[in-house]
C-alpha cells in the first residue's frame, strides 16, 4: 500500500512540476511581449532578491493575503505601488514606460535593468543635469551591445525609450 501511494505521490509532483514548469515558461514568454503583468509582477519588480525569497516563501506556506499584505507594507513596496497614480498605474501593468516616469516606475513595469551608463555630456554636468541609460536584455547572447531596450534618464524622469525588435 505504502508503494503505491508513494508512485501515487511521485506522479502527482511530477505533473504540478511540469503544470508550474508550463506556467513559468508562460510567465517568461509573457515578460517580453509586452503582456499584462500582475501587481505581485510589479512588487517582485521592486524587491531585492532576499526580499523576493521571503515572499516566495510566505505563497509556498500559504499564509494568508493579510500577512502578505502585512510583509509587503513592511518593505514598503505596497505603498510605492499604491501612491502611483491610476494612469501610471496602467500603463506599469501594460509594461510600458512613458516620457516623464521616475526610475521607480521604470523598475515597477520593467524591474532591474541590465546595465545602467552614466552618459551626462560636459556641459549638463556644470548645469546640474545628469543623464542615465539603463538597459535591457532580452535576449541570451553575450554581446555587450545586444540590448534591446533602453530607458534614458534625465534628471531622474524617462526622457525617451527605444525598443528594437
Amino acid at each position: 500500500m505504502l508503494q503505491n501511494t508513494g508512485k501515487t505521490l511521485v506522479r502527482t509532483v511530477t505533473r504540478r512540476g511540469l503544470a508550474l514548469v508550463a506556467l513559468a515558461a508562460g510567465a517568461w514568454l509573457a515578460g517580453g511581449c509586452g503582456h499584462r503583468q500582475t501587481r505581485r509582477d510589479v512588487y517582485m519588480n521592486l524587491m531585492t532578491p532576499l526580499q523576493q525569497a521571503e515572499y516566495r516563501l510566505l505563497e509556498a506556506q500559504q499564509k494568508p493575503i493579510g500577512i502578505r499584505l502585512a510583509y509587503l507594507q513592511g518593505i514598503e513596496v505596497y505603498q510605492a505601488w499604491a501612491e502611483q497614480p491610476k494612469k501610471t498605474q496602467e500603463a506599469i501593468l501594460r509594461r510600458e514606460v512613458l516620457e516623464g516616469m521616475t526610475p521607480v516606475q521604470v523598475r515597477m513595469a520593467w524591474g532591474e535593468p541590465d546595465g545602467r551608463r552614466d552618459v551626462t555630456l560636459p556641459v549638463e554636468r556644470a548645469e546640474g543635469l545628469k543623464r542615465v541609460i539603463w538597459d535591457y536584455r532580452l535576449n541570451t547572447r553575450k554581446s555587450d551591445s545586444d540590448y534591446e531596450r533602453s530607458v534614458c534618464f534625465l534628471n531622474d524622469r524617462v526622457l525617451w525609450v527605444r525598443q528594437s525588435g
